[in-house]
């Protein structure tokens, strides 16, 4: 078996940084779209010390209070994601034999009487420059209604 036993989860609303393309995951638009979203970013971190944001108390530790940011990169945006009831599974292998597992996701989703409320998300959750295709490991998800 090349994926996991499908399964049905609920996704809370979150927001993430997003960036829109067409074409191959192979061609140089979709390399780019990685590359913004993967680029090393600094973090900028807002200091100050209980209410009063014109204090930073370095005594007192205990009572600061912090906001942690990350610049956008210029075709990058940030998008809000609704709540969600998604069926997954992670498929273990190379992407392009993601095949069989998607059609097992999709298949899973009709036995259980439902259908898909969208098109499918992939989570990558290992490096594929630093992992070999046999090690990759990707989750798959469908919201369902």
């Amino acid at each position: 078996m090349t994926y996991t036993t499908p399964e049905f989860i609920d996704i809370p609303a979150h927001a993430v940084l997003a960036v829109d393309g067409r074409g191959s995951a192979d061609g140089p638009a979709f390399e780019a779209a990685v590359a913004t979203l993967l680029a090393d970013r600094t973090i900028q971190g807002t200091w100050w010390s209980g209410d009063d944001r014109m204090r930073f108390d370095l005594e007192h530790p205990d009572g600061w209070s912090w906001t942690l940011a990350v610049p956008l990169a210029t075709d990058a945006r940030i998008e809000q994601r609704e709540e969600q009831r998604v069926a997954r599974l992670v498929h273990h292998g190379p992407y392009e034999d993601e095949g069989p597992s998607i059609a097992a996701l999709y298949a899973f989703v009709a036995e259980q009487g439902l259908e898909a409320a969208g098109p499918h998300t992939e989570t990558y959750l290992n490096d594929p420059g630093t992992t070999p295709p046999a090690d990759l490991r990707t989750e798959l998800r469908v919201p369902v209604k």
